[in-house]
């Protein structure tokens, strides 16, 4: 019996034994699965468009063999990491299938050095192709380039610098690291203005457009004759869809929503226009579906307003890292710029100093039109292989002409046009001038000691640009988003921004725009629509948020606006990325609007333009997660 139990065991055994061999057989057809893949030059070509291609150098495999294998098992399931083991990577003489010599980054001689050494072998990275996104002409296909790991033959060692060169945050079980689980909550965990409101672009175009967001108005002419009734929405620069009152349209404010404003409220808006005794309310006089709409429960929502400053860590983790627009009131009233920087003394202390100025036709800057607007429309050719690729290609971003002129000529200019909105009798535009983008440290370097930057920003985040910003206030800057965290002070007048999230950036259609560029007779004082340009725009929307067209744009009317109005000391923090288009308004008593704004290198950035591309933690602040 005991004999009888013995073979049974033993058959059983042989029987697991045989089951383990065909398993593991099984599992272990493909040899990439068990072991490190041999990775050819091909296969690593391939590999590089997607993740990154992290080499094994096995010269001596006995030496390298249980760190391959570590590795192997570390990597397998990574969507970021390729790994694999390669006898030739190091060879001299080396060349991709085209002939090209293998690059590396840094010197060739520090790396030829570095090879020498590496007997038993060494690790070698060739970073992931980002996609040139900035191009539509696709030149040769290029090489990646190789890196060689100097550091100690370790496991740990060698994953911290692979997540620090492939922005990968892997540990040694193969899961994240605290910082990589800290990644993905900040980018699941993001602002939306979703959050706040159902408002969107249909409501705004549908209110827009049946007169909720206006009330309507009878003009009366100088003579005192009654002009007929006017049901049509007034421009947009007489709108006001904050809630708070600014100090030059006092009382012109609701609640906190764009409802139906009642004429005399209007009045102190319209006063730059003349005698508001020309406007007569009449509202009784439109009809109901106009006067009053009944989807009132569809707000405009508003920017986030802060009347105290922030600590680091308020801004950190409430603002920064969720990507949330906020205003900061009053910010900036105590800067001695606030009070310093009157025209006197901006035309004594730098009159004589040539300026690069921007013009536009009565205010609208940088708007995008039908290229068939233009002379050249016709004449100029596109090449076959970019206009195959471009999604607007009868359609232009309209650059502003440029002109030089000493500081005081400028100041001139906006105080003269601030006094006329258009050539008396003649229908021609006024010609507005925009001192913009104008960098304060390279231009006009002793301005800064008047201004403070944000103390809860200045340790945290890499300044890149401080600009001023000066007009005569009645300037339209049109739909577009920038690529760095954004802090908009403003110092004189106010300025209505309209934003939009940049979560889903196929509904704003971000693509490349073709550009074209005004020109300007200062004699004629006349623009001229003839040079279309072999250059594209990739910030630009192709959207019109006041004549949207949702038949060509559909997906636009699902957007969802976000109101940030910034009235004189008040600064906005505008995250890296968002849509914004630029209403400013003039001080009254100045007839100007002046700004400036800090720029840093993005806490959240993306590729662009890319509709589709998300935005991720920039990797230059990989230390704060």
């Amino acid at each position: 019996m005991a004999a009888t139990m013995g073979s049974k065991s033993c058959l059983l055994l042989q029987s697991f034994a045989t089951f383990l061999v065909v398993f593991m057989s099984a599992i272990c057809f493909k040899p990439s699965i068990c072991q490190p893949e041999d990775l050819s030059l091909p296969r690593i070509l391939s590999e590089v468009e997607r993740r990154c291609v992290l080499v094994l150098y096995n010269k001596n495999i006995a030496h390298v063999e249980t760190l391959a294998n570590e590795l192997h098992q570390i990597l397998t399931d990574s969507k970021d990491i390729t790994f694999g083991t390669s006898e030739l990577i190091l060879s001299d003489g080396l060349t991709w299938p085209n002939g090209q010599p293998l690059q590396w980054v840094g010197k060739s001689s520090k790396a030829k050095h570095l090879i020498s050494e590496a007997d038993g072998g060494t690790l070698v990275i060739f970073p992931k192709q980002k996609k040139d996104r900035e191009c539509l002409i696709t030149g040769p296909g290029r090489k990646p380039q190789a890196e060689l790991f100097t550091g100690p033959l370790n496991v740990q060692t060698a994953l911290d610098w692979v997540n620090n060169i492939c922005h990968t945050y892997i540990s040694p079980t193969g899961g994240l690291t605290y910082e990589g689980l800290h990644r993905d909550s900040i980018l699941q965990n993001l602002f939306s203005v979703s959050h706040v409101s159902n408002f969107t672009m249909q409501d705004f175009n549908r209110q827009w457009n049946q007169g909720s967001l206006v009330s309507r108005l009878q003009l009366q002419n100088v003579s005192g004759e009654s002009a007929s009734t006017v049901c049509q929405p007034l421009d947009f620069r007489s709108l006001i869809f904050d809630g708070e009152c600014s100090k030059d349209m006092k009382g012109f404010c609701r609640a906190s929503e764009a409802e139906i404003a009642d004429g005399d409220m209007l009045k102190p808006a319209f006063s730059q226009f003349g005698n508001t005794e020309m406007l007569k309310d009449i509202s009784e006089d439109c009809p109901e579906g106009i006067r009053k709409d009944p989807i009132s429960s569809r707000r405009f929502p508003q920017c986030e307003r802060l009347s105290e400053l922030p600590t680091k860590g308020q801004f950190f983790y409430d603002y920064l890292k969720t990507s949330k627009p906020v205003i900061l009131e009053g910010a900036a009233a105590h800067w001695d710029a606030f009070r310093k920087w009157t025209m006197e003394f901006l035309r004594d202390q730098y009159g004589d100093k040539d300026v690069h100025v921007k013009l536009a036709p009565d205010g609208l800057f940088e708007g995008v039109e039908a290229s068939s607007n233009w002379e050249e429309y016709g004449t100029f050719t596109i090449p076959s292989a970019v206009l195959d690729i471009l999604p607007f290609p009868d359609l232009v971003v309209v650059r502003p002409a440029t002109i030089n002129l000493k500081f005081a000529e400028f100041l001139d200019m906006i105080s003269n046009t601030s006094k006329v909105e258009k050539e008396s009798g003649n229908g021609k535009p006024r010609a507005s001038a925009y001192l913009e983008y104008s960098s304060i440290p390279n231009y006009l370097p002793e301005l800064e000691q008047d201004i403070q930057e944000l103390p809860f920003a200045r340790d945290l985040l890499k300044r890149r640009h401080l600009n001023i910003w000066l007009s005569d206030g009645n300037t339209l800057g049109k739909l577009h988003f920038d690529p760095f965290d954004n802090f908009l002070c403003q110092i004189r007048g106010k300025k209505q921004l309209t934003l939009f999230e940049p979560h889903d950036n196929t509904k704003m259609y971000e693509a490349h725009i073709p550009e074209a560029k005004l020109g300007y007779d200062p004699l004629s004082r006349r623009f001229r629509r003839k040079k279309l340009l072999d250059s594209t725009a990739m910030v630009m929307a192709p959207v019109d948020i006041l004549n949207p067209d949702f038949q060509r744009f559909p997906a636009f009317a699902e957007t969802r606006p976000l109101n940030c109005t910034i009235n004189e000391g008040d600064v906005l923090f505008m995250p890296a990325f968002w849509w914004h288009e630029v209403q400013s308004y003039p001080n009254v008593t100045e007839g100007r609007n002046l700004a400036v704004n800090f720029w840093y290198e993005p806490f959240l950035t993306k590729e662009f333009p890319c509709g589709h591309c998300k935005l991720d933690v920039n990797p230059l602040y990989r230390h704060l997660l």
